[in-house]
């Protein structure tokens, strides 16, 4: 009785966790992390198109004084295609957890979270660090962070953990994979 209900719980247990090869844990972290992907992907790439900073310029003085807001996204900021560089690997990066082999996804897997603390350490520095652009003549008067530089500092933890997330959920299974020894071998042990 006790060796019956033994194996029909082995073989329900083996059935439910290797479902097509890929246990049903590693896609839910695949789903997951593809989520976070595509959140990932589509504000990485507003914040480039997103003004970063504006900045309050006046022109003239006294009564003749003019105010003229100016808004300028990452790749007129000194140093920032730098971000946009690192974004690009950073998809690179992703695109190999999603269609590497298992070097490639263990690479991705390590190499995705690094290199987004990396790329939002730069953003962050590109934002704390400016003081202001002029392409004419006034002064500036205030120096703000827009919308841009925020969804920069959004999207790289999305996809960071996004490529960790599937990275793990595409490993192979067969590391975990019971593996059963020929029949020669299996009746020396019993």
């Amino acid at each position: 009785m006790n060796q019956t209900l033994a194996h029909c719980v082995c073989s329900q247990g083996r059935a439910r966790q290797f479902l097509g090869g890929i246990t049903l844990m590693q896609r839910k972290l695949v789903r997951i992390g593809g989520l976070l992907a595509v959140i990932g992907l589509l504000t990485g790439i507003a914040s480039i198109f997103v003004p970063w900073v504006q900045q309050l310029v006046v022109t003239g003085s006294g009564r003749r004084a003019q105010q003229r807001l100016d808004s300028i996204t990452v790749l007129n900021i000194k140093m920032g295609l730098w971000y946009v560089i690192l974004l690009l690997i950073l998809i690179a990066v992703l695109g190999a957890a999603v269609l590497g082999a298992d070097q490639g996804r263990k690479f991705a897997g390590l190499a995705g979270p690094i290199l987004s603390l990396v790329t939002a350490s730069v953003a962050v520095s590109l934002i704390t660090t400016f003081d202001g652009r002029l392409a004419g003549p006034g002064r500036i008067t205030e120096v703000g962070t827009s919308a841009g530089s925020w969804l920069a500092l959004v999207a790289m933890p999305l996809l960071g953990f996004a490529c960790g997330l599937i990275a793990i959920g595409r490993a192979k299974a067969g590391a975990a994979r019971h593996v059963s020894a020929p029949a020669g071998v299996a009746a020396e042990h019993d």
